[in-house]
């Protein structure tokens, strides 16, 4: 069919550390290597062709093997010279034979800690060169556990703040030191500042980290960072003073707004505190440290209060310019006093940081009252507005962020969760000129932005909206030639960016909660489009730290004391399996999407204790009753009319056979017949319960008309016996029908419904009902102007920049591009588009941990044209769409392949 470029010997590159580049702070005693491959460039040639399966892909033979690592090579020390000589101290792998790149776990001496660390490695191809060795990459590895790698560091605070009950200021913080003569070969600063720290080293910002550090449960995990500071410290010379500073928020540590999760009674809720440890070394070996201690000074500052939930109130006249810098006198500051620690470990924080990702400037800006101006940004983001503005001193700018609008066009703020408003902050001006104002405690959800009180009247470039979210780094392009689809694939991409903050929330406005359910839902979603490992690492220890002695976790991570069985206040509690179910998903997606087995390992044991819980204490009669179903479907605002026991059933099916296939992973086997047994005991009640002969048809415990979400999850979850799928399936696609090709389903019946309808040769409804520009479909959001994902399917929705409903976007990649990891990690991609008649064209581009995957397709007159990527070391199946409805398969090695029908 086609011929790929010959290769030779590869080049290794991109070398990361535990899924980073020269991470600090790593914690693991056995750091995972990976690496990425690239031919050396050279004259190529090749051809392409049309035909029938079997006429000789590109990229096979001696071309992609020599394009395959066979084994490889990897050297660590602590010195560059050692590396620049061929020389590992700290480990030589010696020659491997393998062909992994990733999850290369080190096995040398035990690394010491809180010490800088470089490696490389080479790789010897299939024709058997060999390559240079990379450019090398470093890492350096945590503070010893405990608090002997602190160098005596406390944890403080402002003393008159943490003698009362009340919201004082953002306390600032302050140590003037002086460093002894002598060339420094590096400086680190580690460093906790709670809930949220910015912290500045001679009048500069240490670092792009905003909302730091991410939130944990505090009882059981406080996360520190770390921070290369050398270059600082060397500008400012030795021999010298120097001030390191800080300005502490208030967080999710101790939130002081009421709301319906009690993050404001959590039982580790205090006012901010510090803990800072600087460690400045020389070249002759001297170690000087500046820590955290009785010695530091603070004072309020500007902010006088602060609240994730309600917005912050900045007063400039309380501003005290240059008190980051050495040459301020502090001599009238109060000294700091000691304060509590925090009950929790501290651990190093090693997922991406939250930062400002970029700036949106506005597309409008009316005036709907007098007085009253309200910009548009033009699109649903999670950030904050930053508001320029001149007046009189004392003068009090409230600025509002909203999603919506009233309809007097006045931004819409109401919600039931929290006391008195959210999303509102207050400036008040110093009079000083033209004043910048943008918060530094707390996050909103957003498009509309209110400013009343301005005392003059506002311009457009006024104002810009900021961007904040953790920084994941986005590895996902997908185009196809049809707008509704392009523009659903930006908008799931802003939704589950906009709901990451640390954890994976469900909403910026509203909740900014771990929902586990939201998450699962679109896992796939986020794994295809960013790098979500470090982050789904972090995240999944949170949910260590929820769950109970009993097994029980909690429907949000973390979680104050909210939503377990006891809590007789909560409007949701546990358990519920559909929910429950992301501590196995969410694993099992990293596995496939990064050949992630550590992580299965360690989720295990906890994931077993829970199974033993929800069996002992919710199953009965083989069914599950407790839980939410799917949740939100057209014209309800919750559970489902049929109630959940079907989608809770199932969910523990699911939860069972995902059990099952890590077990056989991490080598736990004999544990795969009970959940066998299990398995088949839950599916005969599932079958029992839910299944009605004479109709044909599933149900809920609760009588309703005929409901799709039923019947998809039974079809989709392998639930139905053989001789019967056919007549479901038929029912199903007939209630569609009988809807006007629209669906009616909520979050988990919409997730299966699309790709089940594609994958039983029903591409041309799964797409129109996907595509549906009316009440109830995805196109219907996109008329209503929608710019991320709305949380219902009505228009006047809640919410509008949720992420459940993302899922759409995992069919486009693995239905409509036909792309999937046939084998854990990308080593094997499966291409099996299955392409709708209303689509000519759709192309994917995925960063996996193996390298760049691109592949699409277009027809070409009654044929198909498909076109495939692939990296060293990757191959493919490459199904090809003929114009009779089947495909011409084809197996791929790597380089670029144009297959036709």
């Amino acid at each position: 069919m086609s011929a790929a470029s010959a290769t030779g010997v590869l080049i290794p590159h991109t070398l990361r550390t535990e899924y980073a580049e020269n991470p600090l702070g790593v914690e693991e005693p056995s750091p995972r290597l990976s690496w990425l491959l690239r031919p050396v460039p050279q004259e190529t040639s090749g051809t392409s062709g049309s035909g029938a399966s079997g006429s000789g892909a590109s990229g096979s033979g001696a071309a992609a093997a020599a394009a395959t690592q066979t084994a490889y090579q990897v050297i660590v020390a602590t010195d560059l010279a050692d590396l620049d000589a061929g020389r590992g101290p700290v480990w030589d792998s010696g020659r491997v034979e393998s062909g992994r790149t990733g999850q290369v776990e080190y096995a040398g001496q035990a690394l010491a800690a809180d010490t800088g660390h470089v490696w490389t490695v080479r790789v010897w191809d299939g024709s058997g060169q060999v390559s240079d060795w990379a450019e090398p990459a470093t890492f350096v590895t945590a503070a010893p556990a405990g608090e002997q790698g602190w160098g005596g560091a406390m944890w403080i605070g402002q003393a008159q703040a943490l003698q009362t009950d009340g919201q004082p200021p953002a306390p600032l913080l302050r140590k003037a030191f002086r460093l002894p003569t002598g060339d420094v070969a590096h400086a680190r600063l580690r460093v906790s500042g709670l809930g949220y720290g910015e912290f500045f080293l001679d009048g500069e910002r240490i670092g792009r980290s905003v909302l730091d550090p991410a939130p944990t449960n505090y009882d059981a995990t406080v996360l520190y960072s770390t921070y290369d500071v050398t270059a600082q410290i060397r500008a400012g010379a030795s021999d010298t003073d120097h001030v390191l500073a800080a300005v502490l928020g208030r967080g999710r540590y101790g939130d002081p707004t009421p709301n319906v999760w009690y993050w404001q009674k959590a039982p580790w809720w205090d006012h901010p505190k510090l803990l800072a440890h600087l460690a400045v070394t020389y070249t002759d070996g001297r170690v000087v440290r500046v820590v955290s201690d009785l010695t530091w000074r603070a004072v309020d500052g500007p902010t006088r209060s602060d609240s994730l939930y309600a917005g912050e109130h900045y007063d400039a006249r309380h501003a005290r310019r240059g008190w980051t810098t050495v040459d301020f006198d502090d001599s009238e500051w109060p000294e700091v006093a000691a304060a509590a620690p925090p009950r929790g470990q501290l651990r190093s924080q090693q997922q991406e940081p939250i930062e400002v990702i970029g700036e949106i400037p506005p597309v409008g800006l009316a005036e709907p009252q007098p007085g009253v101006y309200v910009y548009d940004l033009g699109q649903q983001l999670a950030g904050w507005a930053r508001l320029h503005v001149a007046g009189p001193a004392g003068t009090i700018v409230r600025v509002r962020h909203g999603e919506r609008l009233l309809p007097d066009g006045t931004v819409d703020i109401r919600q039931v969760h929290i006391d008195g408003d959210i999303q509102t902050d207050f400036f008040t001006l110093a009079g000083d000129g033209t004043e910048a104002f943008e918060p530094s405690f707390s996050y909103k959800g957003f498009q509309y932005v209110q400013v009343d009180g301005h005392p003059g009247r506002p311009e457009l470039g006024d104002l810009r909206g900021v961007v904040v979210h953790t920084a994941v780094a986005s590895t996902a392009e997908l185009d196809t030639d049809h707008p509704i689809v392009n523009r659903l694939h930006t908008a799931t991409r802003w939704a589950v960016l906009n709901n990451l903050h640390g954890i994976p929330t469900d909403t910026p406005v509203f909740e900014k909660n771990g929902w586990t359910g939201d998450a699962h839902l679109t896992a796939d979603v986020a794994a295809y489009n960013f790098h979500m490992p470090r982050f789904y690492t972090k995240w999944l220890q949170d949910w260590v730290d929820a769950q109970l002695p009993s097994g029980e976790f909690p429907p949000i991570v973390p979680t104050a004391g909210w939503g377990y069985h006891h809590d007789t206040e909560a409007g949701i509690v546990g358990p519920i399996p559909a929910w429950d179910v992301a501590y196995v998903e969410i694993p099992w997606v990293m596995y496939q999407h990064y050949g992630d087995e550590r992580i299965l390992r360690r989720i295990y044991d906890p994931a077993r204790r829970y199974l033993d819980f929800l069996v002992d204490g919710y199953v009965d009669d083989d069914i599950v009753l407790a839980g939410l179903g799917d949740w939100l479907p057209p014209g309800f605002n919750g559970m489902p009319p049929e109630g959940p026991g079907v989608y809770e059933t199932a969910y523990t099916v699911r939860f069972v056979d995902l059990l099952d296939r890590i077990a056989r992973v991490v080598g736990r086997e004999g544990d795969t017949k009970g959940y066998a047994e299990l398995r088949d005991r839950l599916a005969a009640g599932f079958d029992r319960a839910f299944y009605d002969a004479e109709s044909g048809t599933y149900h809920g415990e609760r009588p309703t008309g005929y409901r799709q979400s039923a019947n998809v999850v039974a079809l989709a979850f392998g639930l139905v016996p053989q001789g019967r799928y056919d007549r479901v399936l038929d029912r199903l696609v007939a209630d569609v029908h009988d809807r006007d090709d629209h669906l009616d389903t909520g979050v988990i019946g919409t997730k299966f419904l699309l790709p089940l309808l594609s994958r039983n040769g029903l591409a041309d409804l799964a797409f129109t009902v996907a595509t549906q520009r009316t009440y109830p479909g995805y196109g219907f959001w996109i008329e209503q102007g929608a710019t991320s994902l709305y949380e219902h399917w009505q228009a006047d929705s809640r919410s509008r920049n949720h992420h459940f409903f993302g899922h759409v976007d995992q069919w486009f990649i693995e239905d409509l591009v036909g792309v999937t990891p046939a084998e854990p990690g990308f080593t094997r991609v499966r291409m099996r588009p299955l392409p709708p008649t209303e689509l000519g064209r759709a192309r994917v581009r995925l960063d996996t941990v193996r390298g760049r995957v691109a592949a699409g397709w277009e027809r070409r007159g009654a044929g198909y044209s498909v076109r495939v990527d692939l990296p060293p070391g990757v191959t493919a199946e490459v199904h090809v769409p003929t114009p009779d409805g089947g495909h011409l398969v084809e197996e791929c090695g790597p380089g670029s392949h144009t297959l036709e029908s």
